[in-house]
């Protein structure tokens, strides 16, 4: 039997970081962040991200990895969580899926590909616009 993944999905100030936390406690969970803004370093107070301490010891990913000056994009999200939760799950334990970003969400649990892009059409539609 594989190990499930826990998804807690839903605005914000609706509880779904304190839900999370008594979910991985219950279950010996991990919380992999699901919030595309919580993915920069820095951005704490508008995303209600949780501090250290508030983590009650509870490991997360996906936090603070980008620098504000950095794109993030739903591809490289996509690989990023996945191979968490692989990672997670590998350790015998539970990954828990957590935010409100719901592309995000969807491009783990769902089969969306993500073409590579070409720099050059880029540069030259850039140009034009």
């Amino acid at each position: 039997m594989s190990t499930p993944l826990i998804i807690i999905c839903g605005p914000t100030a609706t509880g779904k970081s304190d839900l999370a936390l008594e979910v991985a406690h219950k279950f010996n969970g991990e919380v992999i962040n699901a919030d595309s803004m919580q993915l920069y370093k820095g951005m704490d107070i508008g995303t209600a991200k949780l501090s250290l301490n508030e983590r009650q010891g509870i490991p997360h990913h996906l936090l603070d990895i980008l620098n504000v000056n950095q794109d993030a994009s739903v591809a490289q999200y996509q690989e990023l969580a996945r191979t968490a939760i692989a990672e997670i799950q590998a350790r015998g334990k539970v990954a828990i899926l957590v935010g409100g970003t719901g592309l995000y969400i969807k491009s783990v649990v769902d089969e969306m590909n993500f073409p590579e892009t070409d720099p050059a059409i880029r540069s030259n539609l850039e140009r034009e616009a």
